[in-house]
């Protein structure tokens, strides 16, 4: 399957990015990306990675000297490690509905930090498939979940014989993927795959204000369910 790891989540990839250093950036240039994603499993990732640009850019931070990110959960204060695309994580071993996450971004003494960018995880839910086959011809690929929510859901379907796609529903406890959702990659039209279809409930968080150039903060519940993808 194409899908890097189980939620290793909405952290943008680019195709040409470019770094910087983080002593030569104030703090008030920087665009942070917060995410904690818990997959049910009893335990929560965070990760940061920090932009100079805003929203849109892909100009990256290196932490360098005294600069440093921290997350702090029930009185637990991690170091997050760098470990791959300028993404620096932890893991904590919590996943409850409520449980606040604390970033922090320190530094030295040639700028201010910005230590309280605070998101809660959302409540969890348990994920159920219609059925374990369907075929892209004739068949909707039905979904479930319990116990239901306000808001949103969103959901991606990631397989190798088909195209990746997502989308988002009310989370009113089921939806279906259409035949539109679910497509055959162009050299793959007879061919059968296990898919994985993802779902997530986010919620947004707070970001420091001496992030200026602002931020994006969000806790998810994610699960995951395979099915069989049939011509």
């Amino acid at each position: 399957m194409n899908r890097r790891a189980l939620f290793v989540l909405p952290l943008a990839l680019f195709a040409c990015t470019e770094t910087v250093e983080s002593t030569d950036v104030r703090t008030s240039g920087i665009y942070p990306e917060f995410r904690v994603v818990a997959d049910g499993s009893g335990s929560s990732e965070v990760s940061a990675r920090l932009k100079v640009g805003g929203n849109d850019s892909n100009t990256f931070l290196d932490l360098e000297s005294e600069d440093r990110l921290e997350v702090t959960v029930a009185g637990e204060t991690l170091r997050l490690e760098e470990t791959s695309s300028h993404r620096y994580t932890a893991s904590f071993p919590v996943d409850a509905a409520g449980t606040e996450f604390s970033f922090a971004f320190l530094r030295g003494d040639e700028d201010d930090g910005a230590a309280h960018s605070v998101v809660t995880l959302p409540a969890p839910f348990e994920l159920a498939m219609a059925s374990t086959e369907a075929s892209r011809a004739t068949d909707t690929v039905g979904f479930s979940w319990t116990p239901a929510d306000s808001g949103q859901m969103h959901w991606d379907v990631d397989g190798d014989c088909v195209w990746t796609e997502e989308g988002v529903t009310p989370d009113d406890g089921s939806h279906s993927l259409s035949l539109e959702d679910v497509r055959a990659l162009g050299s793959a039209q007879t061919e059968s795959c296990s898919v994985q279809l993802t779902a997530m409930r986010s919620r947004a968080g707070s970001i420091d204000p001496a992030f200026t150039e602002g931020g994006e903060n969000v806790a998810y519940q994610a699960r995951a369910q395979l099915f069989t993808s049939l011509p």
